[in-house]
């Protein structure tokens, strides 16, 4: 009863939002997130995304806005190179020169790119019913879900793990003292990268970060199965994102 009112409820907050009724297949899917896995879900046999973000800058409430969104699928603990997403989007806001220099994305290259909602519509096709992993996912997902709240009226419905309270965990095992999860420059990606012998592709591009999370996140359902993390509430419990 409560799922089915959950569903009602984000109806009506795209109704509203959008003024329309007829919601497109990629937004009906998110619907029917919740229902896709059970907590006593194998690690093993679920399916994920691992996402990137570049953004115009860090601060959302300042008017920052996604700049490229990028992902690769695992399934079966393997990274499925030939399903991948990457798409740049025209944040309709200048850019910023200090953060061009970071990732190259110039207001040339940006302008002519989709819309936003173009680029959900595309991404929550690609995404389905797959739990979504991101390092430090809190910053990538408050932009996403900021784009989704203008576009379809609420956020993402898909369960969230972010791969830093992981390696935060997995490092406690090892007796490494670390900081707070979220703050700790010991879970800054190429610390955790470099800790774990993950070589880094491409950085401070959405793609090329997004298979970097990937490999980390591979290596680490490895790490967790042998210390008894095998299904998604136990990790959702270590790693999730509220």
């Amino acid at each position: 009863m409560l799922n089915i009112f959950k569903k009602h409820n984000l109806r009506k907050r795209y109704g509203l939002r959008t003024g329309r009724d007829d919601l497109p297949d990629s937004v009906r899917k998110q619907l029917e997130v919740r229902d896709a896995y059970a907590g006593d879900t194998l690690i093993s046999e679920a399916g994920f995304v691992v996402l990137d973000t570049e953004t115009t800058g860090l601060h959302l409430k300042k008017g920052d806005r996604l700049l490229s969104l990028g992902a690769v699928k695992i399934a079966g603990r393997r990274i499925h190179l030939g399903d991948a997403f990457y798409e740049l989007i025209d944040p309709q806001r200048p850019i910023p020169r200090s953060s061009i220099f970071i990732h190259g994305i110039t207001p040339g290259i940006a302008s002519v790119r989709p819309h936003i909602s173009e680029v959900l519509s595309s991404f929550l096709t690609f995404v389905g019913s797959h739990v979504l992993v991101a390092h430090h996912a809190a910053f990538d997902m408050q932009f996403l879900n900021h784009a989704m709240e203008g576009c379809f009226g609420f956020p993402v419905q898909n369960t969230v793990i972010d791969t830093a309270s992981v390696a935060a965990w997995i490092r406690r095992l090892e007796e490494v003292e670390i900081m707070d999860r979220e703050t700790s420059a010991d879970t800054a990606f190429d610390v955790v990268a470099a800790h774990f012998g993950v070589t880094a592709q491409d950085r401070h591009s959405a793609f090329g970060d997004a298979l970097s999370t990937a490999l980390l996140f591979q290596r680490f359902i490895n790490i967790l199965s042998d210390n008894g993390v095998k299904t998604l509430k136990q990790l959702v419990k270590i790693a999730g994102v509220a």
